[in-house]
């Protein structure tokens, strides 16, 4: 009887980092997608799009990073930050891609939330 209820409390446990996790990934997501929103509107009304782009990497370095660092791949969040180190540049040389750009980080993140979910056929 003993080792079912340690097998239950430990399934219990993993069940409960891996809600922690998605939810800690879909919080810090939605985080992102204003930041990218922002550079995006300044991007396009023609304000300074270089406070919004620090604001951006600041969230992204001492935010996101660290709060997903323990749950998600590190080469996805390389991926990332490569983007968000390319936007400085692509906007400084008026580069037509920035728009596209943004869009990626934004995608990219909304596959580290999507291989964050539990689905069926990952697990078979």
């Amino acid at each position: 009887m003993k080792r079912l209820i340690i097998s239950l409390s430990i399934i219990a446990v993993i069940v409960m980092v891996g809600i922690i996790a998605i939810y800690s990934v879909g919080e810090k997501n939605e985080r992102l997608y204003g930041h990218i929103e922002s550079v995006l509107a300044a991007y396009d009304s023609g304000e300074d799009v270089g406070a919004e782009l620090s604001g951006l990497r600041a969230f992204f370095e001492n935010e996101y990073v660290r709060a997903l660092g323990a749950f998600v791949d590190d080469d996805r969040l390389a991926e990332i930050s490569v983007s968000i180190d390319r936007l400085e540049p692509m906007y400084l040389s008026d580069c037509d891609e920035f728009s596209a750009e943004c869009f990626a980080i934004r995608s990219l993140a909304e596959n580290i939330y999507l291989n964050e979910l539990p689905v069926l056929f990952r697990i078979l």
